[in-house]
């Protein structure tokens, strides 16, 4: 199968030379250079093929980015313009007297279109080589993100539990168990979740439902949660920590400021190639500062990295109060 798509590949790239290589048959003909159009043609093939055909071979046996590449493709400019002139001698049965004339010039022709297809090809190498360590720097600083993230959110959230759950031990033991047990789950679902590469929707959701659990149990009667997400969604890739700060702003500024606390909402739903999914709350609504914060600006950070333009995150004020924010994901 590999040597199937190396072979489609290589055919596909000798069409466009091919192709190429009639445009310089012709051109040369404009400008008066050599015999007739077919002459120029079956010249331009001939030297253009044994060049690429050598110059492929270079790419393939040599390092990317060697100087042995480079002074190889030099060599196969100079080979495959000699070789594609006796090739295209044979096939035009040249007149001996034209023979030192033509060599002369399309050696010349040969060797300058040669080595422009051969420093494109070296120059788009290199580029795809620098294009690969900016996405691996950009995959590091992605990372590093996380992390931040990671350390902002959890000592706010452990110590307060960790509190809660010294105050129950003594007033409610089977509380504080339940507690414990929640917490326990959120602490292995986040370890998980953040040293694994990839990770998919349920991941990030059975996360989440830890974590709003632990705060159930802190706020009691406060706060109520509730999931609308399709069995067969849960199984999509997902980055993690690009939910939970949602879910932790609309639990720390909108809920827990509200006496009688209210509803946090996480749906998700696709269409039209993208993954759209709500975080929404009954809470206290925007205050003075919309869409804005630490959190939050990390999200959009890393929505950026990983999706460009495609990832968008929209936090709004909903008229019956609360906010809703919106996640928008190439699907």
């Amino acid at each position: 199968m590999l040597i199937h798509r190396n072979f489609d590949k290589f055919a596909g790239h000798c069409l466009v030379v091919a192709a190429g290589n009639v445009l310089i048959g012709v051109l040369l003909r404009v400008v008066g250079f050599g015999g007739s159009l077919g002459v120029n043609i079956v010249y331009a093939e001939c030297i253009g093929l044994c060049i690429f055909g050598l110059i492929y071979v270079v790419f393939a046996l040599t390092a990317r980015g060697s100087v042995l590449r480079l002074a190889l493709l030099l060599a196969a400019i100079a080979l495959g313009g000699t070789v594609g002139q006796v090739a295209a001698n044979l096939l035009t049965r040249s007149s001996p007297q034209l023979l030192p004339d033509y060599f002369l010039k399309s050696e010349f022709i040969g060797l300058f279109f040669g080595a422009i297809g051969a420093t494109a090809m070296f120059l788009r190498e290199r580029y795809w080589d620098l294009e690969a360590r900016r996405m691996e720097a950009e995959k590091r600083g992605v990372e590093a993100q996380l992390r931040l993230l990671q350390a902002q959110i959890e000592p706010h959230f452990l110590f307060n539990t960790l509190a809660n759950l010294a105050g129950l031990i003594e007033v409610d033991p089977k509380l504080a168990g339940h507690l414990l047990e929640a917490l326990n789950r959120y602490l292995r679902a986040s370890l998980q979740r953040t040293r694994a590469e990839g990770g998919t929707l349920g991941d990030e959701l059975d996360l989440l439902e830890a974590y709003l659990e632990v705060f159930r149990i802190r706020l009691g009667p406060r706060l109520d949660y509730s999931f609308a997400v399709a069995p067969e969604l849960r199984a999509l890739p997902f980055p993690p920590m690009l939910l939970q700060p949602l879910v932790e702003n609309a639990i720390r500024h909108g809920i827990e400021p509200k006496v009688s606390g209210g509803h946090v909402a996480i749906a998700a739903a696709r269409g039209g190639g993208r993954l759209v999914l709500t975080v929404r709350d009954t809470g206290c609504g925007l205050g003075d500062t919309p869409g804005g914060g630490f959190g939050l600006g990390n999200v959009r950070a890393r929505l950026a990295a990983l999706f460009g333009d495609a990832g968008s995150l929209e936090i709004a004020q909903c008229q019956e109060g609360g906010v809703l924010a919106t996640l928008r994901l190439p699907s």
